[in-house]
């Protein structure tokens, strides 16, 4: 186990490469700051986009935004980009709609894009970050059938999950499709959401990495890690879910606890084979 706080280090991810995230609550926090700490470390550009619908980020977050079909975004992508150094790419508005958990609070959905269309969406110096995955804010998910909406060539996958999910209840109030979730983690509906559980859902077929293509490398995020202040316990949840889920059992490459705020992602600590 390894205590890191540089979060792109600790993926070893680079220019060139594309890194999508799939899962439950939090991805589009993750996704932007590891898109700023890129970006602040190699001066390279980094392209935020989405394969689903996401919230269009906030005025005050200071990120760009680019919307227009794929002709049009890739034709001027390099220029832009070198311009704007870290943005978001999508294909339209799609009008403002309730946010989850503030229901008196409204902001405007963007649409995305198909994942052959992704294709055209990268630069050989950038980094391409994707949010394959909706979740509705809920901190764990079994995905559906045709979920997630990953595009080929993906170097990594990360597989979020948020550990406010540990200790509740499965229900529609904390899960997203808690069927699917009962079925894979073998719980019963309004029982407790453990570590092991979460091990489960991350090394079942169905699960958390269900579609990745064998040469990513695959990633669990346990996300609002600064939740537990007991390292000792965020330790015992870390190798109980790895014991499941990591390699050579399990598909997880690594584990990492992260703790997002502020625009920055911390790393509080990490199992990988090698560390």
């Amino acid at each position: 186990m390894v205590a890191e706080d540089d979060v792109v280090r600790s993926l070893g991810i680079g220019p060139g490469q594309s890194v999508a995230a799939v899962g439950g609550g939090g991805k589009t926090s993750l996704l932007t700051a590891i898109a700023r700490k890129f970006h602040a470390q190699s001066g390279k550009p980094a392209i935020l986009t989405t394969t689903t619908k996401i919230f269009a980020p906030l005025p005050e977050e200071g990120l760009g935004l680019a919307l227009g079909d794929i002709d049009t975004l890739s034709k001027n992508l390099r220029p832009y980009m070198n311009a704007c150094g870290v943005s978001w790419l999508a294909r339209s508005r799609e009008g403002k709609v309730p946010v989850p958990g503030r229901e008196s609070e409204r902001r405007m959905k963007l649409s995305g894009f198909a994942p052959p269309e992704i294709e055209r969406l990268k630069l050989s110096d950038a980094l391409t970050l994707i949010e394959a995955d909706g979740a509705r804010r809920l901190p764990i998910k079994a995905p559906g059938p045709d979920e997630p909406v990953l595009p080929k060539h993906i170097d990594a996958l990360l597989g979020v999950v948020g550990l406010d999910a540990l200790g509740a209840p499965l229900r529609e109030s904390h899960v997203f499709r808690p069927e699917a979730l009962a079925r894979i983690c073998g719980l019963g509906a309004g029982e407790e959401i453990t570590a092991q559980a979460v091990g489960r859902l991350c090394a079942h077929p169905d699960g958390l990495f269900h579609k990745a293509e064998a040469g990513a490398r695959k990633w669990i995020i346990v996300n609002k890690a600064d939740l537990e202040t007991s390292l000792e316990k965020l330790e015992k949840t870390a190798y109980t879910i790895w014991e499941l889920a990591g390699k050579p059992h399990g598909p997880a490459d690594g584990i990492f606890f992260t703790s997002c705020k502020n625009n920055q992602c911390e790393v509080i600590l990490r199992i990988m084979p090698d560390a």
